[in-house]
């Protein structure tokens, strides 16, 4: 057990909670519940387990807790294990409980024990009771969620419960004291139900409660199936009725075999609230000698049973469809001890049921199975208050509850009458704001406080709105006009700005001109330059010439000079020579130096002539030199004007395109401003249908 209380077997995800209180409304203690936050929790130490808040939570804020996990993890340790299996295993996996058997022998585990002979002891265990002690009443227990319930609610129905143990804890009771080759294994229990882990922490026996509806996950998750595996015997003796024990009335079908009126003896009770409601008025009745009508109480919690279990995936399907597989089970566990042509004969029944008993009575002991229990009563007593009847009036009276046609009993909180809820209320369990009449007068309340402030700041509203719209109203006729002269002024620019771009346009279409006149200047420039150069060169040639007549003409000089000398010589010679060969030969001399007089004359005049030419074409190179340097200037200076020409041209461009989109947007404002007047003229007639609305309301408030 729990140090701190019952063990938690329900958890709570508090961010799927949407506070709707289907748990508090179906849970058959009701305060167990705390509804006074924004989501709906729980107290473990006063939760009987029933697992109906799992049933209805459709957001899956409320989930089951088992073993499973631990049960796997220990599995795939190594840890020894034996299981035992519920009879509502028939119910489930389409029936192949055989073949689950094989499941489970494929996980690890070491033996299968069926709980429905556990179930057979049980029913021993009854008789022996009932004949030794005779009980005006035995009330069944093989549900822990109703002795959970009588032990905290009921207690004065706990002498009247069977002292021992339920089906499941026989049966682990068994293995524990006839086989002893499984001691020292943990035990696994298969179980439809959530509640039954805390039995098994009660009674000290039992170490993983494994529910059915966590296999069919893990199947589910691991895409396996149920069908694939081979059927495996149970280890223990086979049952015979108590197969049924999980089908309602099952115990009363199994004790038949005893008693054939324990029917007219019995009272067969399951499902929430009418067991409940029975249990809860059952003590009542006995105190006043009105019951009991039965000496048998054949009673579960769960509507179909342990068959539809809280941890089973049966519960939503037709109770039928549930119980047929149970009972095709029954009719082969009878046949087993004897064959069904022969069920008629009371040799042969006597026979079979001699046989189970033989084996009945030898895994069953006295002592071996009693049960003891607990009075819970003083836990839920010093957690609830039972308040006083002044109390209660007084918060009845603070949710507007004061008289009797105010009691509603609606159950839109969940509880089942407004005194519970009043209770939980006072326990801080609940609140008022859960209360459907007490949110509709608060609704009532709030909606005349609203319309009392709604009625002052229409009035507040009326008088600022008033003078706030005659403003407007002479500000929008103002604006009207304002808007008129500006649509007037618009089109004025509009047509001017049209103008310019005329002008800007001619003006392009100019300097497109001067553009192409530029560029021929710019090409006979540079035919002017190179016409220039040209010259320059030929000039060049010239001063080339003249430098080679020059030097000629020294040679010529140099020559007429040598010649001059050979004259002297020649005359020197011929006046040695004498006069008769001397004379002729003189005057060849004298003409030789004539002709070298004269030659190198002429040879000074020409390099005079020549040099005053290399003058003249210095002169004319250094000309032609600065005439190509104000060429180049020239068309440097073209160049540049064809680059500004450009430029202007450029932006004249951009200017014509721009000015082309103003008068687009001059136009589109145009249109804007003309809808803008029509939209004030509009706006001018809807103020002064605000001002008839707004005295409209204030004669209406």
């Amino acid at each position: 057990m729990n140090d701190k209380g019952l063990r938690p077997i329900i958890k709570i995800i508090s961010e799927k909670c949407v506070n709707c209180h289907r748990c508090i409304y179906v849970c058959p203690v009701k305060m167990c519940n705390n509804g006074s936050g924004q989501t709906v929790d729980y107290n473990s130490d006063l939760c009987i387990g029933c697992g109906e808040c799992i049933r209805v939570c459709h957001q899956g804020a409320r989930v089951g807790l088992d073993d499973f996990d631990a049960f796997m993890q220990d599995l795939k340790a190594g840890i020894k294990m034996v299981a035992i299996v519920a009879p509502a295993i028939a119910a489930s996996f389409d029936g192949q409980f055989l073949k689950f058997n094989g499941f489970l022998k494929k996980l690890g585990i070491q033996a299968i024990f069926d709980v429905s002979f556990g179930a057979e002891l049980t029913v021993k265990s009854y008789l022996e009771y009932q004949k030794k002690k005779k009980p005006a009443i035995i009330i069944a227990q093989p549900c822990p969620t109703l002795v959970s319930f009588i032990e905290m609610y009921r207690p004065e129905l706990i002498p009247y419960l069977a002292p021992a143990d339920s089906p499941m804890v026989h049966t682990m009771k068994m293995i524990r004291r006839f086989y002893p080759q499984y001691n020292g294994y943990k035990i696994a229990v298969i179980s439809p139900c959530y509640s039954k882990r805390r039995e098994f922490d009660v009674v000290g026996v039992g170490d993983y409660n494994v529910t059915i509806k966590s296999i069919e996950r893990y199947l589910s998750d691991t895409k396996d199936s149920i069908g694939r595996y081979a059927e495996v015997s149970y280890d223990n003796p086979p049952a015979e009725r108590a197969v049924l024990f999980s089908t309602p009335g099952g115990l009363m079908r199994t004790v038949e075999r005893y008693d054939k009126n324990i029917t007219s003896h019995t009272r067969k009770i399951e499902g929430s609230p009418e067991v409940y409601h029975y249990l809860a008025h059952l003590g009542e009745a006995i105190s006043k000698k009105k019951a009991p009508v039965y000496v048998l109480v054949d009673c579960l919690n769960c509507r179909m049973g342990c068959n539809g279990g809280p941890a089973t995936s049966n519960w939503a399907k037709h109770i039928d469809e549930v119980e047929l597989t149970v009972e095709k089970r029954h009719q082969a566990a009878r046949e087993q001890y004897v064959s069904q042509e022969r069920l008629k004969q009371p040799f042969v029944r006597y026979f079979g049921r001699k046989k189970l008993e033989k084996y009945i009575n030898k895994y069953w002991e006295e002592e071996l199975y009693k049960r003891s229990y607990t009075d819970r009563s003083p836990i839920f007593k010093s957690i609830v208050k039972f308040p006083s009847k002044k109390e209660i009036e007084d918060t009845h009276r603070k949710m507007y509850k004061r008289s009797e046609k105010d009691m509603l009993d609606c159950g839109s909180c969940g509880y089942s009458t407004c005194e519970q809820m009043v209770v939980a209320i006072i326990n801080g369990l609940n609140k008022p704001e859960n209360c459907r009449h007490f949110i509709e007068i608060e609704k009532r309340i709030t909606n005349e406080q609203h319309k009392a402030e709604l009625s002052r700041s229409i009035n507040e509203i009326y008088g600022h709105s008033l003078h706030e719209m005659n403003q407007s109203v002479d500000g929008i006729g103002s604006l009207s006009g304002h808007i008129s002269e500006t649509a007037a002024s618009v089109l004025s620019s509009s047509a001017v700005i049209e103008e310019i771009v005329q002008h800007i346009h001619s003006i392009q279409k100019t300097l497109e001109h001067n553009a192409q006149t530029v560029l021929k200047l710019n090409e006979s420039s540079q035919q002017g330059k190179n016409c220039i150069l040209e010259i320059g060169e030929l000039i060049n040639q010239v001063a080339v010439q003249s430098d080679v007549l020059i030097t000629a003409c020294n040679i010529i000089g140099d020559i007429a000079e040598q010649t001059s000398i050979l004259g002297m010589n020649a005359a020197i010679e011929a006046a040695h020579a004498g006069d008769a060969i001397g004379k002729g030969f003189a005057v060849v001399a004298g003409e030789i130096r004539k002709l070298a007089d004269s030659s190198g004359h002429q040879a000074e005049e020409i390099t005079k002539s020549l040099k005053s030419i290399k003058n003249l074409i210095i002169n004319s190179t250094q000309s032609s030199a600065r005439a190509q340097e104000q060429f180049d200037t020239i068309v440097s200076l073209v160049e540049a004007v064809n680059h500004e020409e450009m430029t202007i041209k450029d932006a004249v461009e951009i200017q014509s395109s721009k000015g082309l989109q103003v008068v687009k947007d001059l136009n589109e404002v145009n249109k804007l401003i003309l809808k803008i007047k029509d939209e004030s003229t509009s706006l001018l007639s809807s103020g002064q249908s605000v001002l008839e609305h707004l005295q409209s309301l204030k004669e209406t408030v």
